[in-house]
C-alpha cells in the first residue's frame, strides 16, 4: 500500500514539474526580444507576427504587433500576445495574452479603430512620423 501512495505521490510530482517547465517556456516564447526596442527592430529580430495594426490611442498612432499564441498543452492561452510601440516606432508595452488581460485591452482603448496594416507598412509609418 505505502508503495502505491509513493508511486502516484512520485507520478504527481513529476507532472506538476512538466506542467511548470511547459508553463516556463511558453511564456519566455512570448517575451520582448532583447533588440526589440524598437517597431523595425522588433518586425526584424521578434516572433513572427499574427496581425499588425495601426490604432489612434490618445490622439496618437500606434502600433500594435500581435503574435502567435504559444501556450503549454495543459493550459492552452486565451489569446494571443500583444506588442504596442508609438507612432516613433518606441516599444511601449506588452500583454502575454490578451484574452487573460482585460486591464490591457482597455488600457489601450480596447483597439476599437485598429486597422490591420503589412509589416511593411508599419516600418514605413514610424520612418514617416518619427526616428
Amino acid at each position: 500500500m505505502t508503495k502505491k501512495i509513493v508511486t502516484v505521490a512520485a507520478l504527481l510530482v513529476c507532472l506538476l514539474a512538466v506542467w511548470m517547465y511547459a508553463e516556463k517556456k511558453s511564456a519566455t516564447a512570448v517575451c520582448p526580444p532583447a533588440g526589440g526596442t524598437n517597431l523595425v527592430a522588433f518586425l526584424e529580430i521578434g516572433p513572427q507576427p499574427n496581425q499588425i495594426r495601426s490604432f489612434v490611442h490618445n490622439g496618437k498612432v500606434h502600433v500594435a504587433v500581435i503574435g502567435k499564441p504559444s501556450g503549454s498543452p495543459l493550459s492552452p492561452p486565451s489569446g494571443s500576445p500583444a506588442y504596442i510601440f508609438d507612432e516613433t516606432g518606441a516599444f511601449l508595452d506588452w500583454c502575454r495574452d490578451i484574452g487573460d488581460n482585460p486591464y490591457f485591452v482597455k488600457k489601450w482603448g480596447g483597439f476599437s479603430n485598429a486597422t490591420p496594416i503589412s509589416v511593411e507598412q508599419a516600418k514605413q509609418l514610424v520612418k514617416t512620423k518619427g526616428r
